[in-house]
C-alpha cells in the first residue's frame, strides 16, 4: 500500500483592496510598523515628554506584541496608536489604544449577505451560553448586549457593517522595577476592551478595523472613535 503525502496548504490569497477613511485626531499612524524607526517616530509624537530610553522601550514592546494581534489570514493595512489623558467623572485617566486595520480575502459577491453571515457567526459565539441579553436599538444599528459582549448590525454610508465590543481580562507582564511592585518581574490580570468593525467590500474581501484598549473606563470614547471611522469609510473601485 502506498501512502501519499498530504497536499500542501495553499498560500493565503491576496485581495486587491482600495478604500479610504479618516482617523480620529487622537490617533497617530505608524508609517512603517515593520521597522524600529517607524515605531520610534510614532512614539516621539505620542510621548514628547518621555526620554529616548522610555520611548525606545515602549516601541520595542509594541513591535514585539504586534504579531500576536494580527491573524495569519489577514493583511495589515494601517496601524495607529492613541495615548494621552482624558477626563472621566472629573478625574484625569490614562487613555491608551491600538488600532489595526486589516483585510481578509473572501468569495462573497453581496455585501448584505456577507454582513449577515458575519453577524450570525458572532452572535452564536457571543451569546450561545448567555441566559440574559438585552436588545440594542439605535437609528443606524440594531443588535444585542450581554454581560461582556455587544453586537450591532450597522448601517454605514459605504454599506452594511458589523460592530462588536468585548470586555475581557488578560494576563500581562509587569516590567521589573515598577514602582508599586517588588523588584522581580510579575504578572497580573488587567481588563481589556476589544472593539471591532467589520465591513464587507462590494466583493472579494472584508475590512477589519480593531481597537484594543486597557482604558475600559473610556469605552464610550473609543466606541465614538470607531463609529467615526465607520462614518468616513469609503470603498474605491479597484478595476
Amino acid at each position: 500500500m502506498t501512502v501519499g503525502l498530504p497536499d500542501p496548504e495553499p498560500a493565503p490569497r491576496e485581495a486587491s483592496y482600495a478604500f479610504r477613511y479618516r482617523l480620529p485626531e487622537e490617533f497617530v499612524k505608524v508609517s512603517a510598523p515593520d521597522t524600529a524607526e517607524g515605531w520610534a517616530t510614532a512614539m516621539a509624537e505620542l510621548m514628547p515628554a518621555a526620554t529616548n530610553d522610555e520611548r525606545d522601550q515602549a516601541a520595542a514592546e509594541m513591535n514585539r506584541c504586534l504579531p500576536w494581534l494580527i491573524d495569519s489570514g489577514e493583511t495589515p493595512v494601517d496601524i495607529a496608536l492613541c495615548t494621552g489623558i482624558e477626563e472621566v467623572d472629573g478625574a484625569a485617566r490614562l487613555s491608551l489604544g491600538l488600532l489595526i486595520v486589516t483585510v481578509r480575502p473572501s468569495n462573497h459577491r453581496d455585501q448584505l449577505l456577507s454582513a449577515e453571515g458575519i453577524y450570525r457567526a458572532k452572535e452564536k459565539r457571543f451569546f450561545a451560553k448567555e441566559s440574559q441579553i438585552e436588545d440594542l436599538d439605535f437609528p443606524l444599528g440594531k443588535g444585542f448586549q450581554g454581560r461582556q459582549d455587544s453586537l450591532l448590525a450597522a448601517k454605514l454610508p459605504c454599506g452594511p457593517g458589523v460592530m462588536s465590543v468585548s470586555l475581557r481580562s488578560v494576563e500581562a507582564r509587569i516590567p521589573r522595577g515598577a514602582a508599586h511592585l517588588p523588584d522581580a518581574s510579575s504578572t497580573k490580570r488587567i481588563p481589556m476592551a476589544v472593539l471591532q468593525l467589520i465591513i464587507p467590500a462590494p466583493n472579494d474581501y472584508c475590512v477589519y478595523i480593531t481597537i484594543s484598549t486597557p482604558s475600559v473606563y473610556l469605552l464610550n470614547s473609543y466606541c465614538g472613535r470607531l463609529a467615526h471611522i465607520g462614518r468616513t469609510f469609503r470603498f474605491d473601485r479597484t478595476d
